[in-house]
């Protein structure tokens, strides 16, 4: 992975936090279904990105 990839992994984690604390910060379990969402949503990527011929390096 070059330099772009683990940036933009950084920035989508740290965003993703943010996005969860701040509706925890309103109704905690709100907290907990948008990380539930936001893991769905990267398993289902990351299983996409697999099943087209997996990641290159």
């Amino acid at each position: 992975m070059n330099f772009i990839d683990w940036a933009t992994l950084v920035a989508g984690i740290i965003g993703l936090l943010s996005i969860t604390v701040g509706a925890g910060m309103i109704f905690v379990p709100a907290g907990f279904i948008v990380a539930g969402a936001g893991l769905l949503f990267w398993s289902y990527t990351v299983a996409r990105a697999m099943a087209r011929g997996g990641i290159k390096e």
